[in-house]
């Protein structure tokens, strides 16, 4: 266990497994799809809804949860993985670990808890793990044999016995830094586990109690000039709150730099923007919503009535210099890359023109796949007009539509020439590799049966050129019943295929995010 005691929770009580055993469900209001059965009825007490809009929808049968802890030493490759290739690919998305009572059975898919995968890759063999994160939710829930937590987001509408108990599922990206795996979910601090057992070594961490915020961004950065882990919470004083909290900590672990700001308005802030000077923040009218909380529906809803904002403060600074500039109203949510030039501030990012998530209600409007159709935006912010009060936009690329920007992360605060794409679209679909120099792309198909969860650039080696080396990730091929291969294509010739294929034998279990971390930062005691 860390310094910071893995079984305290968010208002400073122990955790205490047997108090989650009794307690009635909290009031809340939804649409009754199916859900976990009384204790004493005679059904069973663990079964998934039938339908496929439900939490958990279909369950096993569907594919729809995995709630399984795996362990494959020496997984089948098919084709020749790198000799050289030394390092760990973790992974981690939503899980449900129960189903919901009938009342929240329509709540999201993003509400399931955190479960973390690893393919370790040394010597040409591959070694796969899974584990739970496992969060105070998840233990209560794991004593009570049953869901305590309603809607997405909404404490409101939890079971009674776990007020006070941290909601995190830790299912969203992890990052290793100062020897710890963070693993994030943007409503929570991390949860840290042991990168090479997976075992959950701190359940609510707060780097050592320097954690002001009672949140954490689902995507912090890594510094590659100084080491240093950029990061921020929003709603940091608790539900609603209209207080974002931003901070860096050291190679250590130790916060060496903190301020608060305030944004325009409340909303989901996913993702964020750091150059070496700049600190950047677009907040998208996807806003909190108090009324649907209070009735027992989920966190936000789409008011396109309210302006998108790029707000921009000094990196190192207390804060009070932010200024929000508005421009085209846009849906972002994942960085490709960021840089400053001088007093010019430029973020590029992933997104649409209307709400992108079909599962959080539009306000005024019905929802439009037209308008959440996402392509690349470059964000130019020109910081030395004083009077100036809106950030410019250009959509480039506007032939390639996708979601789950990247680039090397290498790149990080830096100016970069390569960024990367999931896509979507009917003439472009897979891994798209972007030269921002030459304005060009290339890409990786992989078919039309099969399916491409989001890709992470692995380096050729240490100290390869940008974007040099390999893309990995997740192919699910729908002829094969949803079975799992992760693929392995050369970023010199995408064209080509994948150099190797490591063949699961079964779908594995889902992702939202994954990081790779090179074999010489992982601790040397393996097993």
């Amino acid at each position: 266990m860390s310094s910071d005691s893995n079984s305290r929770t968010p208002n400073g009580r122990r955790f205490d497994r047997r108090g989650f055993l009794s307690g009635a469900a909290a009031a809340g209001a939804g649409l009754a799809v199916g859900g976990a059965i009384a204790p004493g009825s005679g059904e069973a007490a663990v079964l998934f809804p039938n339908d496929p809009r439900a939490f958990g929808g279909g369950g096993s049968e569907a594919g729809a949860v995995n709630r399984s802890e795996v362990e494959l030493f020496d997984c089948e490759v098919d084709g020749q993985l790198p000799a050289d290739l030394d390092g760990a690919f973790f992974r981690v998305g939503p899980d449900p670990q129960y189903p919901k009572q009938a009342k929240y059975g329509n709540d999201i898919g993003f509400d399931g808890e955190g479960h973390v995968s690893m393919f370790r890759i040394k010597d040409g063999h591959v070694d796969y793990r899974t584990r739970y994160a496992r969060t105070q939710r998840w233990k209560a829930q794991h004593a009570a044999r049953r869901s305590l937590f309603g809607m997405y987001r909404n404490p409101t509408t939890d079971d009674p016995s776990v007020a006070g108990v941290s909601r995190g599922t830790a299912n969203t990206q992890l990052f290793y830094h100062h020897g710890k795996l963070l693993v994030f979910k943007e409503d929570s601090p991390p949860v840290t586990m042991n990168p090479v057992t997976l075992e959950t070594t701190d359940d609510y961490y707060t780097f050592g109690g320097g954690l002001k915020s009672q949140t954490h961004t689902a995507h912090p950065k890594i510094d590659p000039v100084t080491g240093e882990y950029v990061s921020f919470g929003y709603e940091a004083k608790g539900l609603a709150s209209d207080d974002i909290y931003v901070f860096s900590a050291d190679r250590g672990g130790k916060i060496n730099w903190e301020a608060w700001i305030k944004p325009p308005y409340v909303g989901m802030i996913h993702d964020f923007a750091v150059t070496q000077k700049h600190i950047a923040f677009f907040i998208v009218p996807l806003a909190t919503n108090m009324a649907q909380i209070q009735a027992g529906q989920v966190h936000f809803a789409w008011d396109s009535t309210l302006p998108s904002y790029m707000g921009v403060m000094r990196r190192g600074g207390d804060g009070r210099d932010v200024r929000w500039f508005t421009g085209q109203q846009l849906m972002c949510t994942h960085l490709m890359g960021a840089w400053s030039d001088g007093d010019t501030c430029y973020v590029d990012m992933d997104g649409g023109e209307g709400n992108q998530f079909p599962f959080f209600p539009s306000l005024h409007e019905p929802f439009d796949p037209r308008k959440a159709a996402g392509r690349v935006r470059r964000f130019k912010i020109n910081l030395a007009n004083k009077r100036n009060k809106a950030y410019e936009v250009q959509t480039v690329y506007p032939e390639i539509t996708g979601a789950l920007a990247r680039q090397d992360d290498r790149y990080h605060t830096l100016p970069y020439r390569y960024g990367f794409l999931n896509s979507f679209g009917p003439d472009n679909r897979g891994w798209v590799m972007f030269d921002h120099q030459k304005m060009s792309t290339r890409i990786y198909s992989p078919g039309p049966d099969v399916s491409l969860a989001e890709m992470t650039f692995v380096p050729r080696k240490a100290g390869a050129a940008e974007a040099d080396g390999y893309l990995m990730g997740i192919a699910d091929h729908k002829k094969e019943n949803g079975r799992s291969d992760l693929v392995l294509v050369d970023t010199q010739n995408l064209d080509a295929g994948p150099v190797a294929r490591i063949k699961m034998p079964y779908r594995v279990v889902g992702q939202v995010h994954g990081f790779w971390v090179p074999g010489e930062q992982l601790p040397k005691l393996e097993g």
